[in-house]
């Protein structure tokens, strides 16, 4: 089991997305996948799935609350810049999903989630129940 594991995992909600991810049969994603527009960078998003050019995005609530992640900015700046960049990311073509600690935590909304934003899983299986 240690060659799943993942030094571009940046927080554990990311590395229980992507265990759940697994468990579920769903396509390993690439993680901290760098996007460029004309020589800029866009975007860095926690995953990415080129076949489906989907990302997805793990959302914990610090990302927007804890003052250590924040920094300077406020609640209201960080929710902006991120509507921001997922907006650039649209509009080079990729869709977006995102989820948090609720949804990665319960098997069965996390792959509705998943499967909803079209990304196919192979588990041939009953459905795994949280």
């Amino acid at each position: 089991m240690l060659n799943f594991a993942s030094p571009h995992s940046e927080s554990a909600g990311e590395s229980l997305s992507r265990a759940q991810m697994h468990l579920l049969g769903f396509p390993a994603p690439t993680l901290q996948a760098k996007f460029r527009q004309g020589g800029l960078l866009l975007a860095r998003t926690d995953f990415f799935w080129p076949r489906y050019r989907l990302v997805g995005e793990f959302d914990g609530d610090s990302k927007y609350l804890s003052d250590d992640y924040l920094g300077t900015r406020t609640a209201r700046q960080a929710v902006l810049a991120e509507k921001k960049r997922e907006d650039r990311l649209r509009a080079a073509g990729f869709r977006v999903v995102r989820w948090d600690w609720a949804t990665a935590s319960e098997p069965s909304r996390f792959a509705a989630c998943l499967r909803q934003a079209g990304l196919p899983n192979t588990r041939t299986g009953p459905p795994i129940n949280g």
